[in-house]
């Protein structure tokens, strides 16, 4: 991993003697499959996670948070629908300005999650007094349930230290788990845990869109892999980026210039690909929206209707994938 940069900045006592600790460091050791792993995830997004966390003045500790919630899969879903590599709920999503709808999830989003999550972080660091570990509990369990134990161990003339409390069985774990990965980070050639090599440098660039983008047609601009712009781009659930934005995408540094020169060039009706529906007896929006893969509000924006009403043998322009043009064709031909 980014080892130097990481261990420059690790604040949070990671040599402290703590059997909780202990435990969690051996799990680690035990497990080097499992630590390469994440790190191989975590190639795209962390130099740009520690960056941000640096450049807040946060303990680098705050980039490995990922580490535990999500193992830097950025499409991990919990089974209470937490998403993205920083779990976000919907809820604490939505407080914190993460969009979602059908076309788009920020809590996905690499960037747009990662600055809603350190500034979660820096609201809870500021209510627990900077103190880190409290911080950390509060964003694994709750800032009410930290609260509710720290004022039970006040009430019973007992330290409200993290250490001190107890807390819901996750979060006893979750702050041992993540200075137990900070440790065996800093400390990987004595343990003999193998890290992916991460360089000390951005791995993507932001390019403005303008608008609405077919995905399979931005990575044959930038010259890269779908999967590969998908896994730059988690947010964007379908096959083209969201209508109404977040309008940029992130590509591979070495490709951004390339990109960036292809969609200057790019007419405006050729971003997105559209089949010409010609509409039948017994069609809605919503039906011929579910057949192309797209939204009624994507084709009442193409096509600039105010309502919902239809006229059977009117035209629509439909923004379609374009993997699936030629099989919708042929059904309406067949039809």
């Amino acid at each position: 991993m980014h080892g130097d940069l990481t261990r420059q900045h690790l604040l949070l006592e990671p040599d402290l003697e703590n059997i909780r600790i202990e435990r969690e460091l051996s799990w680690l050791e035990n497990n080097p499959r499992h630590v390469m792993e994440v790190t191989q995830r975590a190639l795209p997004y962390y130099h740009y996670i520690l960056e941000q966390v640096l450049e807040r003045g946060m303990p680098a500790e705050v980039a490995l948070i990922p580490f535990i919630e999500s193992g830097f899969n950025p499409f991990a879903v919990s089974p209470a629908r937490a998403a993205g590599p920083w779990q976000f709920i919907p809820g604490t999503a939505a407080n914190f300005g993460l969009e979602s709808n059908w076309w788009y999830d920020g809590r996905r989003d690499i960037v747009a999650s990662t600055d809603a999550a350190l500034n979660y972080l820096s609201q809870l660091n500021d209510m627990f007094e900077g103190d880190w570990l409290l911080t950390f509990a509060a964003y694994n369990a709750g800032e009410g349930n930290v609260m509710r134990a720290m004022t039970r161990n006040a009430n019973s003339n007992q330290p409200t230290d993290y250490w001190s409390l107890h807390l819901p069985g996750e979060t006893m774990r979750y702050v041992p788990k993540l200075l137990a990965t900070a440790r065996a980070i800093r400390d990987a050639d004595l343990l003999g845990l193998q890290l992916e090599d991460i360089p000390a440098e951005p791995y993507f660039a932001e390019v403005y869109t303008g608008g609405q983008l077919d995905l399979t047609q931005a990575a044959e601009m930038a010259d890269i892999d779908l999967d590969e712009l998908k896994r730059l781009n988690p947010g964007f659930s379908r096959w083209a980026t969201a209508p109404e934005g977040p309008h940029r995408l992130l590509v591979p540094v070495e490709q951004a210039d390339q990109f960036q020169s292809a969609l200057v060039q790019l007419p405006v009706e050729n971003r997105v690909n559209f089949q010409h529906y010609t509409i039948a007896r017994g069609d809605t929006l919503s039906t011929i929206a579910r057949r192309f893969g797209t939204t009624v509000a994507a084709i009442k924006e193409a096509n600039q209707m105010n309502s919902t009403q239809l006229r059977v043998g009117q035209t629509l322009l439909v923004p379609a994938d374009a993997n699936d043009l030629a099989l919708q064709t042929t059904r309406a031909e067949s039809g």
